[in-house]
């Protein structure tokens, strides 16, 4: 039988995905690298230093990951790559970083990796003392010693402990019952005598917010929990009052001026804004709390001022939940260092198998660009080019057409460009809620959906955090964040929950323009789930003799 990969000395890895084991085959191979291009039938995936690291902290051994390679590449592994991982993988506990005296924490390790971590020039700054037992320094640079080592190519196992915190109580509803898996990672969570933070990756509709509450529940300490926007934050409130008997008292959605509860839930947009002098004062706030436990909800959208928060709650154990971990900021590596290792991950196609999550079909349409829009395109910019491709006019019949053909179903029609989008709404009389729709008006939208009211609705890139329609069956992309493997993630994730038949993913592209290239992109993530996509010209996919007029149906809101 013909060999499943080809490995390359710089950690590339060639992999036939039309090989008849690549599906059994996968989720170990997907345990210490990443996917980087798809080609079909061939696959990119590359194993890069972090994804060793984190094979490393889940349990797996250098041994294991080159008997995979051995078992089942064309060629013999090439030696320099074979000591890279084993190099990499051994890194993952030489370097402990543990509580001192007098306000002092000890970096230690072999003589080896101290004598690395010493010439790292920020943590030679920062050094208070060189002992022959380790590294010393003040406990207040133990965020800054973590990661400028990971920077360094050095992960650091973090043994300091935490700070005391308040105590919580409360106890899950009887009718609360968790998942097999979702039990599966508290536990994992909680291993280890508690010293561990870390991020747990459950797929849209698995249930993050009940594991975050369980995990809470479990601990038993005061709670900060951080969101990517309100109406995640509201819904995070609503799970603790219907899956908790905790006291509504204790729950609340963090306001300027007003004290902090046991449980503290607020958004990152609120904890980064600077008043006009440049500070921070809501960080500065929430950090002066005892917190037992920070939970970072959508923990691969934290944006970069927040990495400060992460810093400055050390004390604080930290549970980042994530559908994806991938961020195209190469922030990879802070989160690693200032939130934790990857913990639990359960692969999507495991959970749709089960029935925890819907199934859904994944459809990409390549829509011509009409001729008066290819001059301009062609002799635009490439920002220009994105936003010519993305609002492409031919893709409204496209739309209409696939409403026609999904008649009587939930649709997301879903944007990144915000007037496209609102053009498109207003020809299909349907809603639009974007970044400015205020709150009230999302949810009285949110709620006409749910209900069955509207069958229809267009959403901007809210729609890509913690929107929880549920009753949505159809999904219809009509132009993206660039390459965004986050976007892409989220948005099909929106048609994962078990409540409706099996869903129908489309993605709108131009046809011949850079949204074809970047369309590859943005998949990959999915593709590594298990995820397969279906690509046509439009006009092949959609029945001839659509009429456009009919296609629209009577308007919805006006």
């Amino acid at each position: 039988m013909r060999a499943l990969l080809y490995v390359q000395n710089d950690g590339t890895l060639l992999v036939q995905s039309d090989h008849p084991h690549y599906e059994a085959l996968r989720p170990r191979l997907l345990a210490f690298a990443e996917l980087a291009q798809r080609m079909d039938p061939i696959h990119i995936y590359r194993i890069r230093p972090i994804s060793l690291w984190q094979a490393a902290s889940l349990g797996s051994t250098a041994r294991e990951i080159l008997t995979f390679l051995r078992d089942h590449a064309a060629h013999p592994v090439p030696y320099d790559l074979q000591r890279t991982i084993a190099q990499e993988v051994a890194k993952w506990g030489r370097l402990t970083l543990h509580q001192g005296a007098r306000e002092r924490i000890v970096l230690r390790g072999d003589p080896e990796s101290l004598a690395a971590a010493r010439v790292v020039p920020e943590v030679a700054a920062i050094t208070a003392a060189d002992r022959s037992d380790g590294l010393v320094f003040r406990a207040a640079h133990r965020a800054r010693v973590k990661r400028a080592l990971a920077s360094a190519g050095l992960p650091v196992m973090d043994h300091v402990g935490y700070q005391a915190a308040s105590a919580l109580s409360f106890s899950l509803r009887e009718e609360t019952r968790l998942r097999g898996y979702q039990e599966e990672a508290v536990r994992r969570f909680l291993r280890q005598g508690g010293e561990q933070s870390g991020v747990i990756v459950l797929p849209c509709g698995a249930g993050k917010t009940l594991v975050g509450i369980a995990v809470i529940q479990a601990l038993g300490w005061h709670a900060l929990v951080l969101t990517p926007s309100e109406t995640a934050a509201r819904q995070w409130q609503r799970e603790f009052l219907d899956r908790t008997d905790v006291r509504p008292e204790d729950v609340s959605l963090y306001r300027p001026g007003h004290p902090v509860t046991p449980v503290t839930i607020t958004t990152y947009q609120r904890v980064a804004a600077q008043d006009r002098r440049g500070r921070r004062r809501h960080l500065e706030s929430l950090t002066t709390h005892p917190w037992g436990i920070v939970v970072y909800d959508e923990v691969h959208m934290l944006p970069a001022p927040l990495f400060r928060l992460a810093a400055d709650l050390q004390g604080a154990r930290r549970l980042g939940l994530t559908a994806t971990l991938v961020r195209e900021d190469g922030a990879e590596a802070d989160v690693f260092s200032l939130i934790g290792p990857k913990c639990y991950e359960v692969p999507w196609k495991q959970l749709e198998e089960a029935g925890y999550l819907a199934a859904v079909r994944c459809v990409e349409l390549h829509v011509p660009l009409p001729a008066a829009e290819q001059g301009r395109y062609l002799s635009a910019g490439i920002r220009e080019q994105h936003r010519i491709a993305a609002a492409n006019p031919a893709k409204r019949g496209v739309v209409e057409a696939l409403l026609k053909q999904h008649a009587g179903e939930s649709v997301l029609i879903l944007g990144h460009y915000v007037e496209p989008l609102r053009a498109l709404a207003d020809a299909l009389g349907c809603p639009l809620v974007t970044g400015t729709t205020p709150q009230p008006e999302r949810e009285r939208w949110f709620e006409a959906f749910r209900t069955g009211r509207i069958r229809r609705i267009a959403l901007s890139r809210i729609a890509n955090t913690a929107v929880d329609l549920p009753c949505a069956s159809v999904a219809i992309q009509v132009s993206g964040l660039f390459g965004s493997r986050q976007e892409e993630a989220q948005r099909l994730g929106r048609l994962l929950r078990p409540q409706t038949r099996e869903g129908v993913f489309y993605t709108l592209v131009s046809k011949g323009t850079v949204e074809a290239r970047t369309a590859k992109h943005r998949q990959l993530y999915l593709v590594e789930q298990g995820y397969t996509y279906r690509v046509y010209d439009s006009h092949e996919y959609l029945p001839e003799g659509v009429d456009e007029d009919e296609a629209v149906g009577v308007p919805e809101h006006r």
